[in-house]
């Protein structure tokens, strides 16, 4: 896995890591406030019974009763104080003497009440699928007997549940969400580090292949004047040191033109699109480039639909420059080339095609990469320099298109820029 998705994974990890408590302790706080809420409206209903039961409880009389007589009372005066949800617990035996609750109380001794003076105080006990709060209170008369409060909130815990799924659906989605921008962002950034790396290895490479390229031809004009500075030569031979050195230096200045072209759309070089007819565009490339087919004894023609294209009009020049120069290279005297622009199937095509010595099937996947020549001897001869068909491949991509090559040896080559 690459190093930018683990650290993808690793941050939805701490991420999950971070929602999990944080909703765990949400869920918690709710369900508490709830409850608390609950004890506190069933300890208000508590306290007032108990109120009550102190208020109308007559000692005295109670005192002057028979057993039956006091049991008759203390039901009488409980029911009237307290009522329903309620039950009256003798503090000795912890048993119910008066039962209002739906349940059978069997003793309340390991109720674990913390506080049994606060009415608030409860206890929530499960019975079954059921969930009972408890609270108690200590009497003061009667003496020594506890009113017990027993109230059902299965309700709270269903509502506490249902609360949990929706925190629980929420989170879910925030971490999605998130997790998308991350993953999102995390592959844009490192999308545009490696097109930076690829274009600063793409640099490397060419400086690499242009130091190599300009050391044979400088050794050639260094062999050439040392010669001339050191050796008496005839006029003539004279004369063919200077011309080896006129052309050598034409070379490289041509080689380090291009470099610099090439260089300029490797960093990203501001364009200027607009809209420019085709026949414009060729006829200009036409008119720069006939004079050189003229000395050449190579006929240059041109055909092309109406049509417009938005573009960098001086980078499309180069383009076909470019790929016209090639042609002119590679044809004899009594060739042709033809330029051409038309639209087919929703494309809009510039081709250029001659009648040169072709190019083998096996060298047409390597013609475009920088500084590479079919035929050395004869692209030197001719003034290239390897890099017209690199320059090509980048100005297509530019304007979102791309260079198809046909060729045949002998018969000539095609190349069209699809757009």
């Amino acid at each position: 896995m690459k190093l930018w998705k683990r650290t993808v994974l690793l941050m939805l990890v701490t991420l999950l890591c971070a929602l999990i408590p944080v909703g765990a302790l949400s869920v918690f706080v709710t369900g508490k406030r709830s409850l608390n809420n609950a004890a506190e409206t069933y300890g208000r209903q508590l306290e007032n019974g108990k109120a009550l039961l102190e208020q109308f409880w007559d000692n005295s009389k109670y005192e002057q009763m028979s057993e039956t007589g006091k049991k008759a009372y203390m039901g009488f005066q409980f029911q009237r104080c307290c009522g329903a949800g309620m039950a009256l617990i003798d503090k000795k035996s912890n048993a119910a003497i008066e039962n209002l609750t739906d349940y059978e109380v069997v003793g309340i001794e390991n109720l674990g009440l913390k506080n049994e003076n606060d009415p608030y105080a409860y206890k929530i006990q499960k019975l079954g699928k059921k969930y009972l709060l408890l609270q108690k209170v200590a009497l003061s008369k009667p003496e020594g007997y506890n009113v017990l409060s027993v109230r059902e909130v299965t309700e709270l815990f269903t509502e506490l549940r249902q609360t949990a799924v929706w925190f629980a659906g929420i989170y879910m989605a925030v971490f999605l969400i998130a997790g998308l921008f991350i993953y999102m962002m995390m592959k844009r950034t490192v999308e545009r580090m490696e097109k930076l790396q690829e274009v600063a290895e793409k640099q490397e490479l060419l400086m690499g292949a242009l130091s190599h390229e300009m050391r044979t031809p400088l050794t050639s004009i260094i062999g050439y004047s040392d010669t001339l500075r050191h050796v008496k030569l005839k006029d003539e031979q004279k004369d063919r040191a200077l011309e080896h050195i006129n052309r050598e230096g034409k070379r490289l200045e041509a080689l380090s033109g291009k470099m610099l072209q090439l260089l300029g759309l490797y960093q990203n070089h501001t364009i200027q699109m607009e809209m420019t007819p085709a026949g414009d565009l060729l006829n200009h490339v036409i008119d720069m480039e006939k004079e050189q087919a003229e000395k050449k004894k190579v006929q240059l023609k041109m055909e092309y639909e109406a049509f417009s294209m938005k573009m960098d009009p001086a980078l499309m020049e180069s383009l076909l420059v470019n790929l016209i120069d090639n042609a002119l290279k590679a044809t004899d005297a009594g060739g042709s080339i033809l330029v051409k622009a038309y639209e087919t199937s929703g494309k809009k095509i510039f081709e250029v095609s001659d009648t040169g010595i072709g190019i083998p099937e096996e060298e047409l996947g390597k013609i475009t990469d920088a500084f590479y020549m079919v035929d050395k001897s004869r692209s030197r001869k001719e003034g290239g320099s390897g890099l017209g068909l690199a320059l090509c491949v980048k100005v297509a991509e530019i304007h979102g298109g791309k260079l198809k090559i046909e060729s045949q040896p002998g018969e000539g080559t095609t190349v069209r820029v699809v757009f």
